[in-house]
């Protein structure tokens, strides 16, 4: 083998490739056309970016140097080896014989012109690389001879939470199929392992093979390859041992191989035929060993005053090898023990904190303003190791603490009367359980405040009402606009602060009109849980369901509340019957949900106002489908005097209504049509209202063809449409020049003018000429614009700009002519060409 050494260094950050050729590969290579003169070629790709850490490009531990018999499967594994962690993926590709060209004629070593099958002779012969072991099968050779087949060991890494193919290099591996007797042996190995950082791994590993031949055993990894406690193969010799040849793998693990993804460790076994010439068979197995990081020991947490919370941790014997120490807390406990292997932390708990690996303590002062008195507080934390290798520890058992209940708890914001002015909301609370009298002088009030809103807005708060008791009715508010929120202070005898609940709002319901029905949604904002499966509904109620008393709200349904989806269509009238679009309905929900505080009542029931609302139609009809009937531009003009400019030009178009769609309701009442005079992209204005059963119009008085029209439906709502689609006429701009005339007086073609018959010649939609008009020796005589009295025909009179006569000769034009019409590419037409002028 041959090892080359060179340092580059790259100009910038980017993707760069490095590749190696020489310029032939053996002779007779029976899976691509013409090997002795063909290329070997393979290449590395890496990135190269300051901004991330060090990427080095994956090591391939295990030589391409096997051999394989007819009938017998074929495998080989590169064993790849990343000294970063990343992962590792493999991918089959073609050899290449340089950069951007891969080898020609080149099929897979299984292709039908080989022959063979299987190896226990069940089906045609199979060719495949497993992504993630890297083992490449062919199942099995049916030709002798030598083949080429590559792949690529790609690298990939997170960053920035996406995953990026950060380098790969390619193996062009060659393989020698002869026709032998000869079976393949085999290697023993342990079951994939998970193992916490600190085991010691020792495991014999057994080569056999079933026809009694000696057998080398080797190993590959990067296991081999650790600065720190690598792992060793003993023997590891290249000497072939009478079977089973044994081999002892021993690993000490410490904290700096800890990663997310397995190390993976190759074990190859090599046959020696006992018969001369036979070749040596191979098989290759894979071991993973995946090492995670063992539970940091959380010792204890303690609550002190106002709700804070102590935790206290053994030093993570790991930490110089970790990135931080994540703190994660639960409403009540949840005393899993993590299944093996199993790393990081269940749902149910939230990161509150990422902590310096060498902490020992941390204090949770974050419950001051959380809605959890009374209950249980848990705490776990673990570990989590730095890219690119990661991986999370193990987490910690759990520990606990019960807050204790020194504050007033909000249970009710209840709306009890919907008005603009006289609105009510009653607000109830409990008074705290274990507050300290000794500290606090005794009686003690509560001040309710108050902020429109769901959301509080501290600027805007204002005080409500004072009381002594532990419910407020608060009165005299707008609850038909408006929803509230309530914050309750507690205060000793001497008007001093002792704490304050959390914020709650009122239930606030929305009513939204919709075709045959009503759409109903409500939100709030709460301490407590109004999603919780004691209590898994809230109630909806409306009125007009009782014959004797229409006005009376009732129970009609309810819904379920664990989705979150606080969502309701109501489409049901009396007797079964949809709801009345020429009615009013109201509603009002009732939520139901509780704290997870055993002492305190349960479920809260809590209303919203009263919203009314009539279901009628809010879907517009589907456009129509527009087509133009008006004769061509060319076809009206037949007939028609040269110089025709008149003012009875009209289009004339149809429609087909679209009313077979389960989306297109047949409820049209009338069409309007539009129309743009400057084109599909301009501002079109409405011209015309037409009655449904009246499906064409005619655009008349019109001084151009030109313009754009699109149709929209209106129904019986007064709901329109869409545009339909775009129809749009266009003129049919016409300027030609002749090139002779004769100035000589006589009454016949005096003058160079634009030609006027016959009819199929004349200007038409002409807005203006320029014509600048010269002598064989560029010199200009004749001036022309059509703000002149001669109007767009120029009639030159062979006359120049002093009106002197020219002779005859031929004489030069150019200039333009500007049309009327929208399109650009008509609009303006260049004016070059020559003339002779005859006496």
């Amino acid at each position: 083998s041959n090892i080359v050494e060179i340092i580059h260094t790259f100009q910038g950050p980017g993707q760069y490739v490095i590749s190696y050729e020489e310029d032939f590969r053996n002779a007779g290579v029976l899976n691509m056309n013409n090997s002795v003169n063909t290329a070997f070629y393979v290449e590395t790709q890496i990135l190269a970016d300051p901004l991330l850490s060090v990427i080095n490009t994956p090591v391939l531990l295990v030589p391409p140097v096997d051999q394989g018999c007819i009938g017998v499967q074929y495998i080989h594994n590169p064993g790849a080896f990343d000294a970063d962690g990343d992962s590792i993926a493999y991918v089959l590709v073609q050899p290449k014989q340089s950069r951007d060209r891969i080898v020609d004629g080149y099929v897979n070593p299984n292709d039908v012109r080989f022959g063979g099958q299987q190896q226990n002779g069940s089906g045609a012969p199979t060719f495949s690389m497993d992504p993630i072991t890297g083992d490449l099968v062919w199942n099995s050779p049916g030709r002798v001879g030598e083949y080429n087949v590559a792949f690529i060991v790609e690298k990939w890494r997170t960053i920035n939470g996406n995953p990026v193919r950060v380098a790969y290099v390619t193996r062009d591996l060659q393989i020698i199929i002869s026709d032998c007797d000869n079976d393949p042996p085999d290697v023993l190995i342990p079951e994939d392992i998970c193992v916490e950082a600190g085991t010691l791994l020792s495991e014999e590993i057994l080569g056999i093979d079933p026809n009694g031949d000696n057998v080398l055993l080797e190993s590959f990894g990067g296991v081999y390859e650790l600065v720190r406690s690598p792992a060793t193969f003993n023997p590891r010799t290249n000497t072939f041992r009478p079977q089973p040849a044994a081999s002892q793998f021993s690993w000490q693990t410490e904290g700096s191989h800890i990663r997310e993804r397995p190390y993976q460790v190759q074990f190859k076994v090599t046959d020696q035929p006992q018969v001369a010439g036979e070749p040596n068979l191979v098989n290759i197995k894979t071991w993973n060993i995946r090492v995670i990081g063992p539970p940091p020991v959380l010792n204890a947490a303690e609550q002190r005053p106002g709700r804070v919370v102590d935790l206290e941790w053994d030093q993570y014997e790991y930490r110089a090898f970790a990135q931080n120490i994540q703190v994660w807390r639960r409403v009540g406990s949840d005393p899993y023990q993590p299944d093996s292997c199993e790393t990081g932390i269940r749902q149910g708990y939230t990161l509150i904190s990422t902590l310096d690996p060498n902490s020992a303590s941390f204090t949770d002062e974050s419950l001051r303003d959380q809605p959890i008195i009374g209950s249980q507080i848990c705490y776990r934390i673990l570990v989590s190791f730095p890219q690119p290798a990661g991986g999370l520890s193990v987490v910690s058992t759990e520990r606990c603490v019960e807050i204790k209940i020194d504050r007033p708890i909000i249970t009710n914001v209840d709306v009890v009367e919907s008005d603009t002015e006289d609105g009510q909301i009653r607000i109830r609370w409990t008074s705290p359980f274990e507050i300290d009298t000794t500290q606090f002088n005794p009686p003690f009030r509560y001040d309710i405040l108050r902020s429109e809103g769901l959301i509080a807005d501290i600027s805007t708060r204002t005080i409500a009402g004072s009381t002594m008791d532990t419910v407020f009715l608060d009165t005299g508010i707008d609850t038909d606009a408006l929803a509230y929120n309530y914050l309750v202070h507690l205060k000793s005898a001497d008007d001093e602060l002792i704490d304050s609940s959390s914020v709650a709002s009122s239930v606030r319901l929305t009513a939204a009109a919709n075709t045959n029905n009503v759409v109903l949604s409500w939100e709030y904002q709460v301490p407590w849980d109004n999603q919780i499966d004691d209590f898994p509904v809230h109630y909806l109620y409306r009125n007009k369901v009782l014959a004797n008393d229409a006005e009376a709200l009732v129970l009609i349904d309810s819904v379920s509340s664990v989705s979150g989806d606080f969502s309701y269509t109501d489409s049901d009238g009396l007797g079964g019957r949809v709801l009345d679009p020429d009615d009013v309905y109201c509603y009002f929900v009732t939520t139901q949900g509780g704290y997870e505080i055993p002492v305190l009542p349960r479920p809260l029931l809590n209303s919203s106002q009263i919203a009314c609302e009539s279901p009628r139609d809010i879907f517009a009809p589907c456009p129509p489908v527009v087509e133009l009937t008006t004769p061509d531009c060319e076809s009206f003009f037949d007939g028609k005097e040269c110089g025709y400019r008149g003012d009875d030009f009209f289009n004339s178009f149809r429609w087909t209504p679209v009313i077979d769609d389960e989306a297109c309701m047949d409820d049209i009442e009338v069409y309007n049509v539009y129309f743009s005079s400057s084109g599909p992209e301009g501002e079109f204005e409405r011209i015309a209202t037409v009655p449904r059963d009246q499906l064409e119009y005619i655009h008349e008085n019109l001084s151009s063809l030109e313009g754009c029209y699109t149709i929209t439906a209106v129904d019986d709502s007064g709901n329109e449409s869409e545009f339909s689609n775009i129809i749009c006429n266009e003129n049919c701009p016409q300027y030609t020049l002749p090139n002779v005339f004769t100035a000589n007086g006589d009454g016949v073609n005096d003058t160079f003018r634009a030609i006027g018959n016959p009819l199929s010649a004349c200007p038409r939609f002409v807005a203006s000429v320029q014509v600048t008009i010269f002598n064989r020796w560029g010199m200009e005589v004749f001036r022309y614009s059509s703000s002149t009295p001669q109007g767009i025909f120029i009639n030159w009179d062979g006359k120049d700009k002093d009106g002197n006569e020219l002779p005859a000769g031929t004489y030069y034009y150019q200039g333009a002519v500007t049309f009327i019409s929208n399109d650009p590419a008509e609009r303006r037409r260049e004016l070059k060409g020559w003339v002779q002028m005859l006496r």
